[in-house]
């Protein structure tokens, strides 16, 4: 089976959007155009078949897009016959946390219609909480009583708990990521053992070191934070980090430039160029080429999942930029610098 998902991983990434594709895209002017060209396209034909280019909005292809991916993710699953409980379905666990943080960000906006607006309703169904009763929740004790009976509760439930005041959204995205390690971390070594166990889990450890830099860098650069404050927001698991040398660094002067010197020595090295105003796309830059190595040479059928899904969403991520780019006029060399290609 770990031999079919593999191939099948790897037509699936060899019929996603090339250079030619992104170059042609970049030069639409209307989003009509846009979506006429994806039906072009292998993947997207389908998608958008039955779509009035010249009457769909902007929010309805996001939308459209990132269903295909979602319907893809089940497929794959349902293809490598996976138990629901398995780490095959940690993207439901990334979908449900990313649902309540951006729920929780509209309410702490006082503005709770607009996760009602965008809410995917394609996830209806496979989430474990109700998701409309997660859209009109006005305060954050609603959110608690829509995720009663989830482990989501018990792990909001300290900062939720009697306050109606504006929320450490970095706090909960921290308390969340840590409950997500822990489940991975366990469902991992239900299945997997040896080098193929410590490869799955080191997805985490890197994820986890590559955000904890990026906000610290994010915050030190922009708004010179707190150190106490900064660390409150980082995840508690390291790799090639330490707590020690993240608190050393962060208690000098010249923090934000010690902390791109770090990216780039430990994960970027020579081969990822950076934008010192923008190492988010950097970071996407090196994760892309990582999953790339990954799908290529990973005798796992899980990473392979896995890695095909990251790639998918990178391409996914990049037609918003697109989408936005049209929306907006931006020039096309400029939109160029945004994607991860």
């Amino acid at each position: 089976m770990a031999d079919a998902i593999i191939a099948k991983a790897k037509a699936i990434y060899g019929h996603l959007l090339t250079h030619e594709d992104y170059n042609n895209l970049l030069h639409k002017t209307e989003l009509s155009d846009v979506v006429a060209y994806l039906k072009t396209t292998f993947n997207y034909k389908d998608t958008f078949a039955n779509v009035n280019e010249a009457q769909i909005h902007r929010g309805q292809v996001e939308q459209l897009i990132s269903k295909d991916v979602f319907e893809l993710y089940l497929k794959l699953c349902r293809f490598m016959a996976a138990d629901k409980n398995s780490f095959c379905y940690y993207l439901i666990k990334e979908l449900e946390i990313k649902q309540i943080i951006t729920a929780l960000m509209y309410i702490n906006a006082g503005s709770q219609e607009g996760y009602l607006l965008g809410m995917p309703s394609y996830l209806m169904g496979y989430v474990s909480f109700d998701l409309m009763k997660l859209a009109q929740a006005k305060s954050y004790a609603e959110v608690l009583n829509v995720l009663s009976g989830t482990p989501y509760a018990k792990v909001l439930k300290p900062m939720l708990t009697g306050t109606e005041s504006i929320l450490e959204l970095d706090e909960c995205a921290v308390a969340m990521f840590a409950w997500y390690v822990h489940w991975a971390f366990k469902t991992i070594d239900r299945s997997f053992k040896g080098a193929e166990a410590k490869n799955l889990k080191e997805i985490f450890l890197r994820q986890s070191d590559l955000n904890n830099i990026m906000m610290c860098y994010r915050k030190k650069s922009l708004f010179n934070e707190d150190k106490e404050k900064i660390k409150r927001s980082l995840y508690s698991t390291y790799y090639r980090l330490t707590p020690q040398l993240l608190d050393e660094i962060l208690s000098q002067p010249d923090a934000a430039q010690q902390l791109l010197n770090l990216l780039k020595k430990i994960y970027l090295k020579n081969r990822v160029e950076y934008d010192p105003e923008n190492i988010e796309i950097a970071i996407r830059r090196y994760n892309f080429s990582y999953y790339k190595k990954q799908l290529c040479f990973s005798k796992n059928g899980t990473m392979a999942l896995y890695a095909l899904m990251a790639l998918c969403e990178v391409e996914s991520s990049n037609l918003r930029k697109i989408i936005e780019s049209v929306r907006y006029g931006r020039p096309p060399a400029e939109t160029e610098k945004l994607l991860v290609i």
